[in-house]
C-alpha cells in the first residue's frame, strides 16, 4: 500500500470520526440573520450539578449541546431553546468545552464552542456499617448491573416537560442523615459515591413524588430494594428507594404529591430511611440542588 494511499485512508477515518460525534450533520450554507445569543444561569457548576443554558436566535429549528460526552437536549421555550446540562459527580474539576450545536429551518447548521468550569462538589465522607449477609452487595459486579438497568432507562430523553407549571418539590422534609455524592467508606473495606439523599423515615410511611411524570420502573432491585423510577420529561428521572411497598405500576402516570409507596429497610441499607435520587441527562445530580433551580412553566 503506498504512503498516498495510507494518507487518504487515514484522512477518511478522522472524518468519519466526526460526522458520526455531531449531533446534526455538519451543513455549510446560510446562517441566520441575526447571531445567536447563549446564556447560563450560572457560573460555574458544582460536580453533580445541573445548568440552566438558553439559546436565542431567529430560525432556528433544533438546538443539542455535547457535554462531557453526552449529547443534552435542547427544549422550544418562550422564543428561544432551553438546555439542561448537567456535570457528573465524578467528574474531575476544570474547564470543559461544550459545544453547541445549532440547526435552521433552512437546513443548514453550525457548531458553537463555549466552555462550562466544573467546581468541587464539596462531597463528604463517612463510614457505614452494614450486616455480614448484605456484604456481597458492595462487590462490583452487582452494582454494575443495576448502574446498567438504570442507565437504560436515562437514554430516553422524552421531549415534553411531564412536569407541566407546577416544577418540582423535595421529597420529603424529614432529617437528612446522608448528603448526596458522599464517599462512604463500608465495613471499612469498600469505598462508594452516594448517588442521592437519604432521610431518617421509619417504615410505613408514605413517600410521595417529586412532580408529575410517568411511572418506568416499580420493582425491587440488589441495592435499592423496593424502587420506583419515574420519567419527568427533558431527560430528568427521579427514583425512591429501598421502600417496603410499592403502590404504582410501569406506565403508571402520577401527579405532583401523589403516594408512590411506604418507606422500608431493605437493599443496601443499615437502617430504615428513604434514599432520593434524581438523573439529568444520564447523570446523577443533588437533588435538593435541582430543585432550587425552580424549573416551572417556560423554564
Amino acid at each position: 500500500m503506498t504512503a498516498r494511499l495510507i494518507s487518504l485512508l487515514t484522512l477518511l477515518v478522522a472524518v468519519t470520526g466526526l460526522l458520526l460525534a455531531a449531533p446534526f450533520p455538519v451543513m455549510a450554507g446560510p446562517q441566520a440573520a441575526a447571531p445567536v445569543s447563549i446564556t447560563y444561569d450560572f457560573q460555574w457548576i458544582r460536580q453533580g450539578s445541573v445548568g440552566i443554558v438558553r439559546v436565542m436566535g431567529a430560525d432556528i429549528a433544533d438546538v443539542r449541546a455535547v457535554f462531557q460526552e453526552r449529547v443534552h437536549p435542547f427544549y422550544s421555550e418562550k422564543g428561544g431553546f432551553t438546555g439542561l446540562i448537567a456535570a457528573d459527580m465524578g467528574q474531575d474539576v476544570g474547564q470543559y468545552p461544550l459545544q453547541v450545536w445549532v440547526r435552521y429551518l433552512d437546513g443548514t447548521s453550525e457548531r458553537i464552542d463555549k466552555t462550562i468550569e466544573v467546581n468541587y462538589g464539596e462531597f463528604g465522607r463517612a463510614e457505614v456499617y452494614l450486616p455480614v449477609s448484605l456484604m456481597p452487595l458492595l462487590e462490583r459486579s452487582v452494582e454494575d448491573e443495576e448502574m446498567a438497568r438504570l442507565s437504560g432507562f436515562f437514554k430516553r430523553s422524552t421531549p415534553e416537560r411531564y412536569w407541566a407549571d407546577e416544577g418540582f418539590a423535595l421529597a420529603t422534609t424529614a432529617p437528612q442523615i446522608g448528603p448526596f455524592g458522599s464517599w462512604r467508606l463500608y465495613n471499612e473495606t469498600t469505598w462508594r459515591q452516594h448517588t442521592g439523599a437519604d432521610y431518617r423515615m421509619p417504615i410505613g410511611t408514605p413517600v410521595t413524588t417529586v412532580a408529575s411524570g410517568r411511572v418506568m420502573l416499580a420493582g425491587t432491585l440488589a441495592i435499592r430494594g423496593g424502587y420506583v423510577l419515574i420519567d419527568h420529561g427533558w431527560g430528568i428521572y427521579s427514583g425512591y428507594a429501598h421502600m417496603s411497598e410499592l403502590l404504582v405500576v410501569p406506565g403508571q402516570w402520577v401527579r405532583k404529591g401523589d403516594v408512590i409507596g411506604l418507606s422500608g429497610l431493605n437493599g443496601r441499607s443499615a437502617g430504615a430511611h428513604l434514599h432520593w435520587e434524581m438523573a439529568v441527562s444520564g447523570a446523577w445530580v443533588n437533588p435538593e440542588q435541582f430543585v432550587g433551580l425552580g424549573l416551572e412553566a417556560g423554564q
